[in-house]
């Protein structure tokens, strides 16, 4: 089942799949959030951002990007 990063719920472990053709995608990339890229989804902030753990790295994501990351 794919489903965006933002459907996640905390502590959950996923695979990228899929990012949509944004302005973010190579920012995103640049990160090394990239298909086939393991990430956690450490937490969620009360305005609907994320925190990801990518390895021992952690990446802050606004909402709306976390909708066009497929998992």
């Amino acid at each position: 089942m794919t489903m965006t990063l933002r459907d996640c719920q905390p502590g959950a472990d996923v695979v990228l799949r899929r990012v949509a053709e944004t302005c973010s995608r190579r920012r995103l990339a640049e990160w090394g959030l990239v298909p086939g890229a393991p990430v956690r989804l450490v937490a969620r902030g009360p305005a609907g951002g994320l925190i990801l753990a990518l390895g021992d790295t952690r990446i802050a994501l606004d909402s709306r990007t976390a909708d066009t990351v497929l998992v």
